[in-house]
């Protein structure tokens, strides 16, 4: 049995949130990665020795094909005319669906490999980490790969033969989003011309090149680093299209007179992702999953022109003018093709169908290599299914697959007996609906123990509330140290449930972090259970001090209406508009709350409400920024001024020592030199020079000391105040929310401090006015609605400047500002650092207020962390591993969004103690002793 230690509650809480934030990906998204499969080659008769894979990096659809307005010349043009040419008149072409998260890393393993990395696998990043699985690059005699550091090391690393791979690449310091992109393609054009101008002078060489099964990869990076940097819709953009498809005219002579026109040369040009109107990537939009897919020469099809059915073509495509048939794959069908293009055993982790829509062969061909096709997905099935048997203690198979239905075999009998009679397109029928049923009899093994893991989790995450709700209660309202009798009967009963629970992880052979998934729950209801009688009369104590004459009854509407509140913001996830209409009833509540003080203390009032009205606008404006200097100057400008007000007016009230003058005006310069160093860059940036050294070190050191400088305010003897404290903060942070944004959101930064302070001083008041000072400390069943509050504003630290897209597809515009180098972990963690400096507002506000409330230290956080997993738990409910890729990647982030909260709030805990240690607070004095 657990003990119920505050510090050791939130130091199990922190264990059991990072071990439960994972177990989506334990249930929903595990690996459906497996060994141990034969080969099966796609076809005996390649119509190609040798096979070119061209990706451009970040190329949208549209921008490929469509007509566009150059920002430059005002000239409407094709941007990629021979790429154009190839559609009308050699080439097959559709438009390539990606799968989320549409990242380099899962969409060129798609591309090579026909397999769906699971979303889990994105962790491993996109540096030196090799694939794990079997590729159409392992499958080749040779492949050349050329292009960048961050995709093409880890298909070499992860072949099994690494000598059978050339990776060509250029270094990191290339990728730098401020200046041009077209070199990094150049790059690649101008190596792959010196290996065949070696090949002249090199006999080894060349016999390479001209040997069957060889892949040339082509991996540039050009138009996603001008996507990334300018926007879609630039010029740099565009004329990267363009610089691409002069290049590949040129390359195909080239490699047409190297090879003496032997019409044995395949052509594959495609994207990996595309690139949204804000020049990012990562989630579902159709921007991002939409990729142009161009194929040509031996074995592929000429283009078939569309009449009446208008050749497939949608609202989306039509504006192309493009008058032949549009042919659709899923993006990890190409590696299919690829194989059967150049002779290649199919992937072994491949589920990519071979699309024949592409495909220039007999009909008998055709049905062949789909059949090959097929029995490389059946070879998956059946090993996945040998696995699940040894693992399970009672197993039954997959229906269809079955003796329910026909088995594999007879299946595979069927199709041959068609092959053999000629009847070759219902062969391919047969082999289709054969891989259907292979690829649902793997998700069929796949989600076979899911109803048990499930039901483990949830009754954890009740289990967690219990234990913060007995906690706080033994805390905070019993405040007994009163032993209590362990009942063993109970005890037996946990132990007993453990080991069945871990013996059948045991023989599963499952992954020994799974036992944490009994343990939690079964220590956590022991805890609670044991301590019933107290956790009973903790909620007498409770219902005794409710200032309502029906306790019960005002208990029940309180539960009531805090869960329609938590309800409110789970629907924020995905409508942050619902928080405006939040803001807009809680300028009620001090008039609902106590109406007499709410008229008394008019001007704080006011204050609230005036406040709760701006703050409910953020909600309403677009998550997508344009990048305005306008504003972040403006909201620079306006932090200068509450710095210069507030220190004039606690210089009045305070007398302040002269070296905490010094600080505050230390502070209040770091902003202005913040917004000086920003303004250059963005003007640099804009204007296409590049980012300035002297910005961006100028822009480092201002960022660095605002953070520093701070502490310099505890050599001062008034630095106990409470409002000196706030004041602070407030610019300590200040400079972040200006080098760091593109757009309002230092305004928000502004709006969301001061909405902060205002609730502390109308909590202080309201409380004031019904609390004698004897009675300060005791907790009511009211106070859970301040926890209610401390957690919507934790919701508001977020939702306010963005929502779960902006999360993985942040514009790097501000990044540039201090890294204009790629290097995607230090981008990543100064934006996480701004999106946390929200959290550290409200930790140090929520510590100050629980300081001026005279309630006991953690009170107010520990009454948080027994509703916060009630978002949780929704969200575990409404991931989901099918559907659209937008909705699989959301309701991903939504879950690990509000676990990761609620994990966080236990650390703010901590962190409200390092920001007001020392604080005290008149007239009832209480203290945070300095603790770091």
């Amino acid at each position: 049995m657990i003990s119920l230690n505050k510090k050791l509650v939130l130091l199990v809480g922190v264990i059991f949130h990072v071990a439960f934030m994972w177990s989506i990906f334990d249930i929903y998204f595990v690996s459906p990665l497996i060994h141990g499969m034969k080969h099966h080659q796609s076809t005996a008769t390649p119509p190609a020795k040798r096979l070119f894979l061209i990706v451009g990096d970040g190329l949208r659809a549209d921008k490929a094909f469509e007509k566009v307005r150059h920002p430059t010349t005002g000239e409407s043009e094709y941007l990629a005319p021979f790429l154009r040419s190839k559609v009308m008149s050699d080439a097959t072409f559709g438009i390539s669906h990606t799968r989320m998260p549409t990242e380099s890393r899962p969409g060129h393993v798609a591309l090579i490999a026909g397999f769906y990395e699971d979303v889990s696998a994105v962790t491993k990043g996109w540096k030196e980490n090799p694939v794990d699985f079997d590729s159409v690059f392992n499958q080749s005699r040779h492949t050349y790969s050329l292009g960048s550091p961050d995709i093409l090391p880890m298909f070499k690393h992860g072949a099994e033969d690494q000598s059978r791979i050339d990776a060509i690449m250029y270094g990191h310091d290339f990728e730098d989003f401020t200046k041009g992109s077209i070199e990094l393609d150049a790059f690649v054009f101008d190596h792959l011309d010196e290996i065949f101008d070696k090949s002249k002078t090199n006999k080894t060489l060349d016999d390479q090149l001209r040997s069957d099964k060889t892949v040339f990869f082509l991996h540039l990076l050009g138009i996603d680093t001008a996507g990334h940097s300018y926007r879609p819709y630039s010029a740099e953009y565009y004329d990267n299209i363009k610089y691409i498809d002069e290049n590949i005219e040129k390359l195909v002579d080239k490699v047409n007179k190297f090879y003496n026109d032997d019409e044995q040369t395949a052509w594959v040009f495609t994207a990996d992702h595309g690139m949204s109107d804000w020049g990012s990537h990562g989630d579902g939009h159709p921007d991002n999953t939409r990729t142009p897919l161009i194929a040509w020469g031996a074995g592929v099809n000429k283009p078939i022109p569309a009449f009446e059915d208008k050749g497939n073509h949608d609202d989306y495509s039509e504006v192309w003018d493009l008058p032949v048939k549009r042919n659709d794959v899923n993006q990890a069908d190409i590696a299919s093709l690829m194989s059967y293009l150049v002779g290649l055993n199919y992937p072994s982790n491949s589920v990519g169908e071979l699309p024949l829509a592409f495909v220039n062969a007999t009909s008998e061909t055709k049905a062949l290599a789909i059949r090959n096709n097929a029995l490389a997905l059946v070879e998956q099935y059946l090993v996945k299914e040998e696995q699940q048997k040894g693992s399970q203690i009672i197993f039954k198979p997959y229906p269809p697959l079955s003796d329910a239905g026909k088995t594999i075999d007879e299946r595979l009998a069927h199709i041959d007996e068609l092959i053999a009679q000629g009847l070759d397109q219902e062969s391919i029928v047969a082999s289709e609906e054969l891989m259907t049923y292979a690829i649902t009899g793997l998700k069929y093994l796949q989600t076979y123990n899911w109803l048990f893991l499930r039901t483990l989790v949830t009754i954890g995450f009740f289990g967690w509330i219990a234990v913060a709700f007995c906690s706080y209660l033994l805390a905070f309202v019993v405040q007994s140290d009163k032993p209590f009798t362990t009942s063993l009967p109970l005890k037996g009963v946990a132990y007993v449930a453990l080991a069945i629970l871990s013996g059948f992880f045991v023989f599963q052979k499952s992954p020994l972090h799974y036992h944490l998934y009994a343990v939690f729950p079964v220590v956590f209801w022991e805890a609670v259970l044991q301590r019933r009688t107290a956790v009973a009369e903790g909620i007498s104590i409770l219902a005794r001090r409710s200032t309502s004459k029906a306790p019960a009854l005002a208990a029940i509407l309180d539960i009531g209406l805090s869960l329609v509140l938590l309800e409110a913001i789970v629907y924020g996830y995905f409508h942050r508009e619902i928080f405006s209409v939040c803001f807009g009833l809680a300028t009620l509540w001090p008039f609902v709350h106590n109406f007499t003080v709410a008229k008394r203390e008019w001007p704080t009032t006011l204050a609230w409400v005036v406040m709760c009205a701006i703050m409910s606008s953020f909600t309403l404006l677009e998550v997508v920024k344009v990048e305005s200097i306008e504003q972040i100057l403006l909201s620079g400008a306006l932090m200068l001024v509450i710095g210069l007000v507030f220190t004039i007016h606690l210089q009045r009230k305070l007398a302040l020592a002269a070296s905490t003058v010094c600080v505050l005006f230390a502070q209040i310069l770091l902003v202005v030199a913040t917004m000086y160093f920003t303004r250059e860059s963005v003007e640099s940036l804009t204007a296409r020079n590049g980012l300035p050294l002297f910005s961006q070190v100028g822009g480092w050191i201002s960022l660095l000391l605002s953070l520093a400088v701070p502490f310099l305010h505890f050599l001062g003897s008034d630095a106990k105040d409470y409002r000196l404290r706030l004041l602070i903060i407030f610019l300590a942070f200040g400079p972040t929310f200006v080098i760091l944004t593109i757009s309002w959101e230092g305004f928000f930064y502004v709006c969301f401090f001061a909405i902060l302070v205002i609730w502390i001083e109308l909590e202080t008041q309201m409380r004031d006015a019904r609390v004698t000072p004897q009675t300060r400390a005791d907790l009511t069943p009211g106070d859970f609605r301040m926890a209610l509050f401390t957690f919507f504003m934790s919701q508001i630290g977020f939702f306010g400047i963005g929502n779960i897209a902006s999360i993985s597809s942040f514009s790097l515009d501000s990044v540039y500002r201090l890294i204009p180098v790629f290097d995607p972990f230090s981008m990543g963690a100064l934006l996480m650092f701004k999106i946390l400096v929200p959290f550290a507002v409200l930790s140090a506000c929520l510590g100050i207020l629980n300081l001026k409330l005279g309630v006991p230290p953690s009170a107010l956080f520990s009454m948080v962390l027994c509703v916060s997993d009630i978002l949780t738990l929704n969200f575990f409910y409404l991931v989901v591993d099918e559907g659209s890729w937008l909705d699989i990647g959301t309701g991903i982030s939504h879950y690990c969004i509000a676990s990761g909260l609620s994990l966080f709030m236990m650390v703010l805990e901590y962190l409200s103690g390092v920001l007001v240690a020392g604080v005290t607070i008149a007239p009832h004095v209480s203290k945070i002793k300095k603790d770091m």
